[in-house]
Protein backbone atom coordinates (compact mmCIF):
# COMPACT_ATOMS: atom_id res chain seq x y z
CA UNK A 1 0.00 0.00 0.00
CA UNK A 2 1.40 3.42 -0.95
CA UNK A 3 1.06 6.45 1.32
CA UNK A 4 -1.76 7.85 -0.83
CA UNK A 5 -3.69 4.57 -0.73
CA UNK A 6 -3.89 4.65 3.07
CA UNK A 7 -7.46 5.23 4.37
CA UNK A 8 -6.28 8.37 6.19
CA UNK A 9 -5.05 9.91 2.92
CA UNK A 10 -8.09 8.74 0.96
CA UNK A 11 -10.43 10.42 3.44
CA UNK A 12 -8.36 13.63 3.33
CA UNK A 13 -8.51 13.57 -0.47
CA UNK A 14 -12.30 13.32 -0.29
CA UNK A 15 -12.41 16.44 1.90
CA UNK A 16 -10.25 18.38 -0.56
CA UNK A 17 -12.36 17.15 -3.50
CA UNK A 18 -15.52 18.40 -1.77
CA UNK A 19 -14.01 21.91 -1.64
CA UNK A 20 -13.07 22.09 -5.32
CA UNK A 21 -15.24 24.34 -7.48
CA UNK A 22 -16.00 23.17 -11.02
CA UNK A 23 -12.96 23.65 -13.21
CA UNK A 24 -14.64 24.60 -16.50
CA UNK A 25 -11.16 24.56 -18.09
CA UNK A 26 -9.94 27.35 -15.82
CA UNK A 27 -6.34 27.30 -14.60
CA UNK A 28 -5.23 25.76 -11.29
CA UNK A 29 -1.79 25.54 -9.68
CA UNK A 30 -0.72 22.56 -7.56
CA UNK A 31 2.08 23.86 -5.30
CA UNK A 32 4.30 21.06 -4.00
CA UNK A 33 2.40 18.56 -6.13
CA UNK A 34 4.19 15.41 -4.91
CA UNK A 35 3.51 12.41 -7.16
CA UNK A 36 0.59 14.15 -8.87
CA UNK A 37 -2.32 12.70 -6.89
CA UNK A 38 -4.01 16.07 -6.50
CA UNK A 39 -2.98 17.25 -9.96
CA UNK A 40 -4.96 14.29 -11.26
CA UNK A 41 -7.88 15.16 -8.97
CA UNK A 42 -7.90 18.70 -10.35
CA UNK A 43 -7.77 17.51 -13.96
CA UNK A 44 -10.65 15.10 -13.33
CA UNK A 45 -12.65 18.04 -11.91
CA UNK A 46 -12.21 19.93 -15.18
CA UNK A 47 -9.26 22.17 -14.32
CA UNK A 48 -6.27 22.93 -16.53
CA UNK A 49 -3.37 22.23 -14.21
CA UNK A 50 0.13 23.56 -13.69
CA UNK A 51 2.33 22.00 -11.00
CA UNK A 52 5.42 22.87 -8.94
CA UNK A 53 7.67 20.43 -7.10
CA UNK A 54 11.30 20.24 -6.01
CA UNK A 55 11.51 16.55 -6.99
CA UNK A 56 11.94 15.72 -10.69
CA UNK A 57 10.47 12.23 -10.24
CA UNK A 58 7.33 13.69 -8.69
CA UNK A 59 6.90 15.96 -11.70
CA UNK A 60 7.24 12.98 -14.01
CA UNK A 61 4.17 11.48 -12.32
CA UNK A 62 2.28 14.79 -12.44
CA UNK A 63 2.94 15.54 -16.13
CA UNK A 64 0.13 13.37 -17.55
CA UNK A 65 -2.31 15.62 -15.68
CA UNK A 66 -0.54 18.99 -16.01
CA UNK A 67 -0.20 21.37 -18.93
CA UNK A 68 3.02 22.77 -17.44
CA UNK A 69 5.38 21.75 -14.64
CA UNK A 70 8.05 23.72 -12.79
CA UNK A 71 11.01 22.08 -11.05
CA UNK A 72 12.31 23.86 -7.96
CA UNK A 73 11.42 25.35 -4.59
CA UNK A 74 7.92 26.85 -4.68
CA UNK A 75 9.02 30.10 -3.01
CA UNK A 76 11.60 30.58 -5.77
CA UNK A 77 9.34 29.51 -8.65
CA UNK A 78 6.21 31.51 -7.76
CA UNK A 79 7.79 34.98 -8.37
CA UNK A 80 8.58 33.89 -11.94
CA UNK A 81 4.90 33.24 -12.74
CA UNK A 82 2.55 35.96 -14.04
CA UNK A 83 0.33 37.88 -11.64
CA UNK A 84 -3.35 36.93 -11.38
CA UNK A 85 -2.83 33.84 -13.53
CA UNK A 86 -4.71 31.14 -11.56
CA UNK A 87 -8.29 30.78 -10.36
CA UNK A 88 -7.35 28.06 -7.87
CA UNK A 89 -4.19 27.14 -5.96
CA UNK A 90 -3.60 24.01 -3.87
CA UNK A 91 -0.89 24.21 -1.19
CA UNK A 92 -1.25 20.90 0.63
CA UNK A 93 1.27 19.83 3.27
CA UNK A 94 3.97 22.27 2.20
CA UNK A 95 4.01 25.33 4.48
CA UNK A 96 5.09 23.31 7.55
CA UNK A 97 8.29 22.35 5.70
CA UNK A 98 9.71 25.90 5.88
CA UNK A 99 10.48 28.55 8.52
CA UNK A 100 7.77 31.04 9.50
CA UNK A 101 9.10 33.95 7.45
CA UNK A 102 9.40 31.81 4.32
CA UNK A 103 5.89 30.47 4.90
CA UNK A 104 4.55 34.01 4.93
CA UNK A 105 6.45 34.73 1.70
CA UNK A 106 4.87 31.61 0.17
CA UNK A 107 1.37 32.86 0.98
CA UNK A 108 2.02 36.35 -0.37
CA UNK A 109 3.37 34.93 -3.61
CA UNK A 110 0.38 32.61 -3.94
CA UNK A 111 -1.93 35.59 -3.51
CA UNK A 112 0.00 37.48 -6.20
CA UNK A 113 -0.55 34.73 -8.79
CA UNK A 114 -4.23 34.22 -7.86
CA UNK A 115 -6.86 36.04 -9.89
CA UNK A 116 -9.20 38.35 -7.93
CA UNK A 117 -11.74 36.15 -6.19
CA UNK A 118 -9.49 33.11 -6.70
CA UNK A 119 -9.40 30.29 -4.15
CA UNK A 120 -6.52 28.88 -2.11
CA UNK A 121 -6.95 25.47 -0.46
CA UNK A 122 -4.23 24.88 2.12
CA UNK A 123 -3.69 21.96 4.48
CA UNK A 124 -1.20 21.64 7.31
CA UNK A 125 -0.82 19.79 10.65
CA UNK A 126 -2.24 21.53 13.71
CA UNK A 127 -0.43 22.05 17.01
CA UNK A 128 -3.81 22.54 18.74
CA UNK A 129 -4.96 19.00 17.87
CA UNK A 130 -5.16 16.22 20.48
CA UNK A 131 -1.89 14.87 19.04
CA UNK A 132 -0.25 18.30 19.24
CA UNK A 133 -1.54 19.12 22.71
CA UNK A 134 0.06 15.94 24.02
CA UNK A 135 3.12 15.80 21.75
CA UNK A 136 4.06 19.49 21.73
CA UNK A 137 2.65 21.06 24.88
CA UNK A 138 2.82 18.15 27.33
CA UNK A 139 5.78 16.10 26.13
CA UNK A 140 8.03 18.69 24.48
CA UNK A 141 7.35 21.84 26.51
CA UNK A 142 6.51 20.45 29.96
CA UNK A 143 8.37 17.13 30.06
CA UNK A 144 11.22 18.41 27.82
CA UNK A 145 11.02 15.37 25.58
CA UNK A 146 12.21 15.47 21.97
CA UNK A 147 10.66 18.01 19.61
CA UNK A 148 7.20 17.13 18.31
CA UNK A 149 7.32 17.09 14.49
CA UNK A 150 3.84 15.71 13.70
CA UNK A 151 5.34 12.37 12.64
CA UNK A 152 7.60 13.84 9.94
CA UNK A 153 11.23 14.84 10.68
CA UNK A 154 11.24 17.16 7.63
CA UNK A 155 8.69 19.46 9.28
CA UNK A 156 10.21 22.79 10.29
CA UNK A 157 7.30 24.65 11.93
CA UNK A 158 3.99 23.15 13.05
CA UNK A 159 1.28 25.84 13.18
CA UNK A 160 -1.56 26.13 15.66
CA UNK A 161 -4.97 26.77 14.11
CA UNK A 162 -5.12 30.43 15.25
CA UNK A 163 -1.58 30.99 13.99
CA UNK A 164 -2.13 29.73 10.42
CA UNK A 165 -5.43 31.60 10.12
CA UNK A 166 -3.75 34.84 11.26
CA UNK A 167 -0.98 34.26 8.74
CA UNK A 168 -3.46 33.77 5.91
CA UNK A 169 -5.33 36.96 6.82
CA UNK A 170 -2.08 38.91 7.10
CA UNK A 171 -1.17 37.74 3.60
CA UNK A 172 -4.45 39.19 2.31
CA UNK A 173 -6.78 36.18 2.27
CA UNK A 174 -10.30 35.94 3.62
CA UNK A 175 -11.23 32.65 5.28
CA UNK A 176 -14.15 30.79 3.69
CA UNK A 177 -14.11 27.50 5.62
CA UNK A 178 -11.95 25.54 8.05
CA UNK A 179 -12.18 21.75 8.20
CA UNK A 180 -10.59 19.88 11.08
CA UNK A 181 -9.68 16.29 10.27
CA UNK A 182 -8.63 13.36 12.50
CA UNK A 183 -9.20 13.55 16.25
CA UNK A 184 -7.08 11.11 18.23
CA UNK A 185 -3.83 10.90 20.17
CA UNK A 186 -1.56 8.54 22.09
CA UNK A 187 -1.24 8.66 25.87
CA UNK A 188 1.53 6.63 27.51
CA UNK A 189 -0.76 5.39 30.29
CA UNK A 190 -3.81 4.71 28.07
CA UNK A 191 -2.50 4.01 24.57
CA UNK A 192 -4.38 5.41 21.59
CA UNK A 193 -7.41 7.56 22.40
CA UNK A 194 -9.78 8.27 19.51
CA UNK A 195 -12.59 10.80 19.81
CA UNK A 196 -15.91 10.00 18.09
CA UNK A 197 -15.13 12.50 15.33
CA UNK A 198 -13.37 12.20 11.97
CA UNK A 199 -13.82 15.63 10.42
CA UNK A 200 -15.92 18.73 11.02
CA UNK A 201 -16.36 22.31 9.84
CA UNK A 202 -18.25 23.27 12.98
CA UNK A 203 -16.61 25.90 15.20
CA UNK A 204 -14.82 25.46 17.59
CA UNK A 205 -14.23 21.72 17.01
CA UNK A 206 -12.88 22.40 13.51
CA UNK A 207 -9.94 24.23 15.11
CA UNK A 208 -8.73 21.04 16.84
CA UNK A 209 -8.27 18.49 14.05
CA UNK A 210 -4.82 17.03 13.51
CA UNK A 211 -5.07 18.36 9.95
CA UNK A 212 -6.46 21.79 9.11
CA UNK A 213 -7.87 22.12 5.61
CA UNK A 214 -8.52 25.80 4.99
CA UNK A 215 -10.41 27.28 2.04
CA UNK A 216 -9.62 30.96 1.58
CA UNK A 217 -10.14 33.58 -1.08
CA UNK A 218 -8.08 36.40 -2.54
Amino acid sequence: MTEYEHPYEQARREIVASLLPAGERRLALDVGCGPGVYSRLLAEAGWRVEAIDADAENLQHARPHAAATYLGDAVDILPTLPERRFDLVLALEIIEHMPLARGETLLREIRRVLAPGGTLILSTPNRFSPEGLVGYYLNEKIRHARAWQAWDPSHVHIYSSPEILRLLRRAGFSIVSVTGYWYETRLSWLGRVALPLVSTRRFPLNRFGFQLIVESRR
